[in-house]
């Protein structure tokens, strides 16, 4: 009997074992997250045009906007459909963004040219592809980058991103917040941010950008 138990001891130690070996291994095979992010930066940095789609989990204290998909261009223009919360009503509007002025129509009607300090006011989808404040700045400037999976086509890593730069993405980040990218294996091209957020009145909120067809040719002009 003891015989017995010796054995069966020794064969549990053994799948421990080889099940420790497998994960340390499966571990190293895994790129570093800094030299993944970093080589993403640097080719986000040349993306000129990209489709988009946003999606705000909860309630942010400073964007309306619940979610948009569109296309984008280097040039700051952008055209699509977002969602936005008004007086607590969730709408959907088209619009389209064309040298810095912002048309956007309603489910009635044409489209509606909002005055300059408004238009201000509404989040900017362009900023993404923005070298200085969008998803390549922020890939830069992550703290702690670490690679946590691997689904085939894409490495995930997860890091903390500084408020400020979160700032210059996410508008009215008061604090450092919480990352999740998923970087392409081919292209070294980012498919999606995901953002950890504080919410409104306490609670907690993400956005998620998720990008696709880069580097398609992408015409915004103003509504006739």
């Amino acid at each position: 009997m003891s015989a017995r138990r010796a054995l069966f001891g020794s064969l549990v130690a053994f799948l421990a074992l080889i099940s420790g070996c497998t994960s340390q291994t499966a571990s190293a095979a895994l790129p570093s997250g800094a030299e993944l992010l970093g080589k993403s930066a640097g080719v986000m940095r040349s993306v000129k045009s990209t489709h988009f789609a946003i999606t705000v989990d909860g309630e942010l204290p400073d964007i309306p906007v619940q979610g948009a998909e569109g296309d984008l261009n280097g040039d700051g223009n952008a055209k699509g459909k977002a969602k936005t919360n008004q007086f607590g009503q969730l709408l959907e509007v088209d619009f389209v963004l064309v040298d810095k002025n912002l048309y956007v129509k309603g489910a009635t009607g044409g489209f509606t040219k909002l005055p300059a300090f408004l238009a201000g006011q509404v989040y900017e989808p362009t900023v993404v592809l923005n070298p200085d404040k969008g998803v390549a700045h922020v890939l830069a400037s992550v703290k702690d980058p670490k690679t946590t999976g691997d689904d085939g086509d894409t490495y995930e890593v997860t890091g903390t991103v500084p408020k400020d730069v979160a700032a210059g993405l996410v508008p009215g980040i008061g604090s450092d917040v919480a990352g999740r990218f998923f970087v392409a294996k081919d292209s070294s091209q980012l498919r999606t941010a995901r953002f950890e957020l504080p919410g409104k009145n306490g609670g907690q909120a993400a956005v998620e950008v998720v990008l696709s067809d880069l580097g398609k040719p992408v015409t915004v002009n103003a509504p006739a």
